[in-house]
C-alpha cells in the first residue's frame, strides 16, 4: 500500500507551499505544548491547588472553552478582509497570550487564579486560531487539500502523543512548575515558522 503512494509520484506532487509549512511546523509546537499539561491537568488542579479539585479543574477548562468561543467570533469577524500579515501579527499575539497564561499556571496558587489563566489562554486561542486556519485553508495548494491536510493531522498528532508521555514525566519527576515554564517557552516556538516565512517573503520582495 506504501509503494502505491510513492511510487510513481513527480517531486513536484510533494511540494508544498511555505506557509503551509509554516502553520504545520507551528502547530506541532503549539498543541504539542497544550498536550504535555491537558490530560494530567486536573493532578494538578486537585493536589497542588489549595481548596482545588478534579471539578474544579473541569470548571476552569470549561471557562478557558467559553471564553475562547466569544473571542473566535470577535477574532472571526475582524479578521474576515485581513491581509496575510494582519493574520500573521494575531496569530502571534494569541500564541504569546497562551504562553503568559501557562506561566500564570506555574505561579497558581489558588483556585480562581487556575480560572483567571484558563480565561487567558482561552483568549490565545481565541484569537488566534482563526487567524491561523484561515492562512492555511487559503494557501492550501490546489488538488492537494486533502493531502495536506492529513499530512497537518499526522504529525501535528504525533507531536501531541509524544507530548503527552513526555509532560507525565516531566511532572512526575520536576514538578508542574516546571513543565508549565517548558510549555510556555515550547509554545512561543510555534511563532518562529511564521517569522521565518514572513521574513523570506519580505526579502523576496
Amino acid at each position: 500500500m506504501i509503494k502505491e503512494v510513492f511510487l510513481g509520484k513527480k517531486p513536484s506532487d510533494f511540494h508544498i507551499n511555505g506557509i503551509v509549512k509554516a502553520f504545520i511546523v507551528s502547530e506541532i509546537f503549539l498543541w504539542s505544548s497544550w498536550n504535555a499539561i491537558t490530560p494530567i491537568f486536573a493532578i494538578f488542579a486537585a493536589t497542588k491547588i489549595s481548596g482545588g479539585s478534579t471539578e474544579v479543574a473541569a470548571a476552569s477548562f470549561s471557562t478557558y472553552l467559553v471564553v475562547r468561543v466569544v473571542f473566535e467570533l470577535i477574532s472571526g469577524r475582524y479578521l474576515s478582509k485581513s491581509t496575510d500579515i494582519q493574520k500573521f501579527t494575531m496569530s502571534t499575539v494569541g500564541i504569546i497570550l497562551i504562553s503568559l497564561g501557562y506561566i500564570g499556571f506555574a505561579m497558581t496558587k489558588n483556585v480562581s487564579s487556575l480560572f483567571l489563566f484558563y480565561g487567558v489562554i482561552g483568549m490565545g486561542l481565541g484569537i488566534a486560531s482563526p487567524a491561523k486556519n484561515s492562512l492555511f485553508s487559503l494557501h492550501l495548494d490546489k488538488d492537494k487539500e486533502v493531502t495536506e491536510w492529513s499530512i497537518y493531522d499526522g504529525f501535528v498528532f504525533m507531536g501531541m502523543a509524544m507530548a503527552t508521555t513526555i509532560g507525565g514525566f516531566v511532572a512526575s519527576n520536576y514538578g508542574f512548575s516546571f513543565l508549565f515554564y517548558l510549555v510556555a517557552i515550547t509554545n512561543l516556538l510555534s511563532i518562529i515558522p511564521y517569522l521565518l516565512y514572513a521574513k523570506k517573503e519580505k526579502s523576496a520582495e
